[in-house]
């Protein structure tokens, strides 16, 4: 046997079998038959993936730790087809009936589902401690939470948002979704309007109480919050103001809260608010759900979201909207990279853009509240801490520091003359200690006092000063320049401090004060930094616009 096998030979011409090869491929029916094998093959895959969300089944994921999907999973991970778009997720309102879930959960263009969930009788002397999903002001429902979550589990391939009406079906229902936490393969979100909003009334569900409760109960989850809103024939001058966004800002690092984030803020009023958005979900490392009330004008809304697509990432922005064309138009213009497309205004600012890079935050760290900064603005909040340029300038009628202030008085405090305001500081020689900074301070005080003095400097001392009416708005635009021999600074009240309506000229007359400098101040050869202060901490000061420009 084996002399015989030692004798066989193969004869290999890779020339010749590639010959064949392609005679076969050449035959008609050959490749008939190759195509339908591969076509039944690739319906085949694509069914399996659809229907069990990947190659694996979620089933058999849940018993792989590294693969396991739960409650809080990210909903850009678990929807792959969104292609980490948050416009590619789809959202289904309002599923509080049988009918409306049913076709919500059979959907193929379903990722999402919102429903509302109250108590029983919500509100009434017959409330009982049975969740229902209803939305106020109903005060019953039809389809218990029970039931909904059976339907929900069941499907099991579409994620999930309750929205607590009240605090008082917060614990009970939670209580049931930790008991079939196990079973819920889902994303989950759990979201309740906790501040007041603009035209919105007092918020039925206490913050502190809501996110401790979802600490202790149901940790496993996406949180989302937002604010109490309102209807009115002209939102035009409303926004989600600079106070909201900080007293969110302040409940998220009150309560520690680590996990993801999402905020629900509605359409209408994004049109003077993404400023102060961005700079929210910048401090707070969080996303955004853009949401559309029925009765909310379609057509002012599609300049606000293009706005707000050019200024959020694509993973950053989800929207549930009532109106399909808009939609449409926000997934046609998720990446914008040209201002061209939008309000003018835009572009305006873009050109005053704040950029935090180009400023070293100084003083003491204690606070880690006290300067908080974005591309959008910067939130000035102790005297402790202050900014200096990391560029240093030579005086120059070509060099200019610029900017706008907004005072907000959040401490309800009394302010202290010729103190309580915002310094700006040239020709500073020594900046290492915020309570003896060397050099020329331009000071605008929020009772209108405007004042350019030296500041522990050297020779002769000097003061001049300016008394300005100051506006309701607390608002001021600021420009310094140090022109070698004489120092100018011009600052105008603004009647309002909307964040596009800064951009657009105004007639309001500057007040302007111009100091001829003392010979002997020096420091004209050398170069210097600007440095930004605030005077003392009875306000908060909101900078944006902040540059520094050579004309």
């Amino acid at each position: 046997m084996e002399k015989f096998l030692k004798k066989i030979t193969f004869d290999v011409n890779v020339e010749k079998d590639m010959e064949t090869f392609g005679r076969l491929l050449g035959n008609k029916k050959v490749k008939q038959h190759l195509i339908q094998r591969c076509s039944c093959l690739g319906i085949a895959v694509f069914l399996w993936v659809y229907f069990n969300g990947g190659l694996l089944p979620r089933a058999w994921r849940q018993q792989i730790p590294m693969l396991r999907i739960g409650s809080d999973a990210n909903v850009l991970v678990f929807f792959p087809e969104s292609q980490e778009n948050g416009a590619n997720i789809k959202w289904a309102r309002a599923c509080n009936t049988e009918e409306k879930l049913q076709r919500a959960l059979y959907s193929s263009d379903i990722q999402m589902i919102e429903a509302d969930v109250m108590l029983r009788g919500q509100g009434t002397e017959k409330q009982e401690l049975t969740p229902v999903m209803a939305e106020l002001p109903d005060t019953d429902g039809q389809l218990t939470f029970d039931r909904w979550l059976d339907n929900v589990i069941k499907a099991s391939s579409k994620g999930f948002k309750l929205d607590f009406q009240a605090i008082d079906a917060l614990e009970v229902t939670l209580q049931k979704l930790q008991d079939r936490k196990e079973e819920i393969t889902v994303p989950v979100w759990l979201h309740a309007d906790v501040l007041q909003g603009p035209l919105g009334g007092a918020p039925r569900v206490d913050s502190t109480r809501f996110i401790k409760v979802i600490k202790k109960m149901f940790p496993t989850c996406t949180l989302s919050l937002g604010w109490t809103t309102g209807s009115h024939t002209d939102v035009s001058q409303l926004s989600y103001t600079w106070d909201m966004v900080l007293d969110m800002y302040h409940i998220i690092h009150k309560m520690e809260v680590n996990k993801p984030v999402v905020f629900s803020v509605r359409a209408s009023f994004l049109e003077n608010s993404v400023p102060q958005l961005k700079w929210l979900i910048d401090n707070t490392k969080s996303s955004i759900l853009v949401w559309q009330h029925p009765r909310d004008m379609d057509a002012q809304d599609s300049q606000s979201l293009k706005y707000l697509c050019y200024r959020f990432p694509a993973h950053n922005a989800f929207f549930d909207l009532t109106n399909e064309k808009l939609l449409e138009m926000v997934q046609n213009n998720r990446v914008i990279s040209s201002v061209q497309e939008l309000d003018a205004r835009v572009g305006m600012r873009d050109s005053l853009k704040f950029r935090p890079e180009a400023w070293v935050k100084m003083g003491f760290h204690m606070d880690a509240h006290s300067l908080m900064a974005s591309s959008e603005a910067i939130v000035l909040q102790s005297r402790a801490v202050y900014m200096v340029t990391k560029a240093k300038y030579t005086p120059n009628p070509n060099v200019k520091l610029e900017g706008r202030v907004h005072f907000l008085d959040r401490k309800n405090l009394k302010e202290e003359v010729g103190k309580t305001g915002l310094s700006i500081y040239v020709r500073s020689k020594e900046y290492m200690h915020f309570e003896d900074i060397k050099g020329i301070k331009c000071f605008i005080g929020v009772d209108g006092e405007i004042v350019v003095e030296s500041n522990n400097m050297p020779g002769k001392a000097f003061r001049e000063s300016h008394r300005v009416t100051p506006g309701s708005a607390n608002c001021y635009r600021f420009t310094v320049k140090d022109e070698g021999k004489e120092l100018v600074f011009i600052v105008t009240v603004l009647p309002e401090c909307h964040t596009l309506e800064s951009s657009k000229p105004f007639d309001r007359v500057p007040a302007e004060v111009r100091v001829l400098l003392p010979p002997d101040i020096g420091g004209f050869e050398v170069e210097h930094p600007f440095i930004v202060k605030l005077e003392d901490s009875k306000r908060t000061a909101v900078l944006d616009e902040l540059t520094v420009s050579l004309t």
